[in-house]
């Protein structure tokens, strides 16, 4: 056998033998988890839901119109007549965001993802994706924005989401019911069933309304955490 043969298979041997410990060595710890669960003993909310049936109209908690004032009943007025000579006059087919709580009535199925650090939303529809950190509004915004800035906090086993810093440029529901950038929204989250929550929504708007109102709001959970794609110019549905 040669020198240089000899070697080679000395160093090949050498190298087997610094792998055997390898791989019988314990698995390496982890110092903290991938996916942060939520603490103990509080609900956890995170999977897939949809709402069954999304009505294209809000209504008030008890069934009856939302408190409009005169600037409302004009705009809703206006939007209404816009909408029944065009469909098309509805922000979200040009494929503009739903905003909140508009995200909640559509027809599209949404992850929720709960940790201990934020409340993540991920909808199908125009793949829209929500962060919401726990008691953490973040920076104060000078921009009016689309989905608002939000903070989440715990209301015994409910968790609340307040969120403020809207743009006018959503609606509140398909009808065409309107906002102005005062909006503030208050969701709130109930897990009454291991597949179902029960929501309700607090509006208050100055701008277009005479006092706050609340709207309620079931959903329902879906087996799975996947989303299929949904490119908006493309198989876009309102």
């Amino acid at each position: 056998m040669s020198k240089f043969k000899t070697v080679l298979l000395a160093a090949a041997a050498a190298l087997a033998a610094q792998a055997v410990p390898a791989l019988s060595a314990p698995a390496a710890k982890i110092d903290a988890p991938v996916f942060e669960q939520p603490p103990k003993g509080t609900p956890n909310m995170t999977g897939k839901w949809i709402m069954a049936k999304p009505p294209k109209r809000l209504l008030t908690i008890d069934g009856k119109e939302p408190p409009l004032n005169a600037s409302g009943k004009a705009e809703y007025a206006k939007r209404a007549a816009a909408l029944k000579a065009d469909p098309k006059t509805d922000p979200i087919t040009e494929c503009l965001m739903h905003g909140v709580p508009r995200l909640l009535y559509s027809p599209h199925p949404f992850l929720i993802l709960q940790t201990t650090r934020h409340v993540v939303f991920i909808h199908e529809a125009n793949h829209t994706t929500r962060i919401v950190y726990w008691n953490d509004p973040g920076p104060e915004s000078p921009f009016a924005i689309w989905l608002g800035n939000s903070s989440a906090k715990w209301d015994g086993k409910t968790i609340v989401i307040d969120t403020k810093d809207f743009n006018d440029l959503t609606w509140l529901d398909g009808s065409g019911l309107p906002h102005g950038e005062n909006l503030k929204v208050q969701e709130r989250y109930t897990l009454v069933g291991p597949k179902t929550i029960k929501g309700e929504l607090v509006i208050e708007d100055p701008d277009f309304y005479t006092k706050p109102w609340k709207a309620a709001f079931t959903l329902t959970k879906l087996p799975g955490m996947d989303l299929p794609e949904r490119a908006c110019k493309f198989d876009h549905v309102m």
